[in-house]
């Protein structure tokens, strides 16, 4: 068993080391209080690995000696201070004495990127019916399934009944810089063209990047739909003009710095009399939890309908993406699982939220 030792001012920093120095099956040995460089408290895990990462490519190691067994027994046992690592000052944690498998269960669901908060809430949950009794492995499954599927809501925005001879039906795709919107767009363009038996109409008010502007011009034409180039309000309604005989115009914005009010402000300018509009809000899962909260709080007043996260398949915590679901009350639509357009994109499902944490469900 490979051990290492992480210090940190705090919980969640520690555990962002482990993830990423030992990956998502590291083993969480013990945490205690040390004194930090500026002699505040710090927070010291112990983690380990099985066996250390092997190079690829390398022969698998020989079988571990026997003596060993009782000392790795021991560093497992240990596993029950975890506990105290979840929310030391929490007492409903101190009152359990969980074995093994319910102590990997909330490992796993750490480790793949659920915070403290998340996971208190799910074990307060459970202990009320616990009656004194340490939860089993399955019973803390079915707690955190549950908690998934009544916390979290899932929406399709393109599910709603197209109006015969009705106006097109407006979807735009906001959000920070870098997160993939059109890629997104376009993969939505081809599962409503070929999926919905939709026609689609797309409109970029990316001006300001060419690079941007000529890949949704290459998946125009690769689907074989309109695009438009708007530059402002005016531009704009009159592409929409142009489109007005598809069932569905889906928008790309500008990408830009999150942290400039001035960019919100811009796009509820562009849409300000159109009550029928559906915003579609466009996160990155590799992003930090707290640029992530930003970016929601930044976007709060443009009445957003739903969230896209993209880039799972690049993150080792996609459990992450579940933290922004239980604090706020935007469903969740759709998820980027690679670059591939348009296979790569799939509707958000409880049971697809469950295999972040657990592949191979217990």
């Amino acid at each position: 068993m490979h051990v290492k030792t992480f210090q940190a001012p705090s919980m969640q920093e520690v555990l962002d080391q482990v993830r990423r120095d030992l990956g998502p099956d590291a083993i969480l040995l013990g945490n205690r209080k040390v004194p930090g460089p500026d002699g505040a408290p710090w927070i010291e895990i112990s983690a380990a690995l099985d066996r250390p990462r092997e190079p690829a490519g390398n022969p698998p190691p020989p079988p571990a000696d026997a003596s060993s067994l009782p000392v790795v027994q021991d560093q497992l046992e240990d596993i029950r201070g975890m506990l105290s690592l979840l929310l030391s000052s929490k007492d409903v944690f101190a009152q359990w004495q969980l074995k093994p498998p319910a102590l990997e269960l909330v490992q796993q669901m750490l480790l793949r990127g659920l915070d403290e908060k998340n996971a208190f809430e799910i074990f307060r949950a459970l202990v009320k019916g616990a009656n004194g009794r340490s939860p089993s492995k399955r019973q803390l499954f079915d707690a955190f399934r549950s908690h998934i599927s009544d916390k979290i809501r899932f929406h399709d925005p393109f599910d709603g009944p197209v109006a015969a001879g009705g106006k097109p039906q407006i979807y735009t795709f906001v959000g920070p810089t870098g997160v993939g919107k059109t890629t997104t767009l376009a993969k939505l363009a081809a599962y409503l063209k070929y999926k919905r038996a939709r026609k689609v109409g797309l409109i970029s008010l990316d001006t300001y990047r060419i690079g941007a502007l000529e890949q949704l011009r290459t998946y125009a034409d690769i689907l074989e739909v309109p695009l438009h180039v708007a530059q402002c309000r005016e531009s704009l309604a009159r592409a929409m003009e142009r489109l007005a005989g598809c069932g569905a115009i889906l928008v790309d914005t500008i990408g830009r710095n999150y942290l400039d009010a001035r960019y919100v402000d811009d796009l509820k300018a562009v849409f300000q009399d159109d009550s029928g509009v559906h915003h579609l809000l466009v996160l990155s899962a590799t992003s930090k939890d707290e640029d992530i909260k930003n970016v929601i709080r930044r976007f709060r007043s443009l009445s957003v309908e739903s969230l896209i996260f993209t880039k799972v398949d690049e993150t080792l915590t996609p459990g992450s993406i579940a933290n922004p679901l239980l604090r706020y009350p935007y469903p969740l639509s759709f998820l980027g699982i690679g670059q591939r357009v348009p296979e790569d994109l799939v509707r958000a499902t409880p049971q697809r939220i469950m295999s972040f944490f657990f592949p191979r469900c217990p």
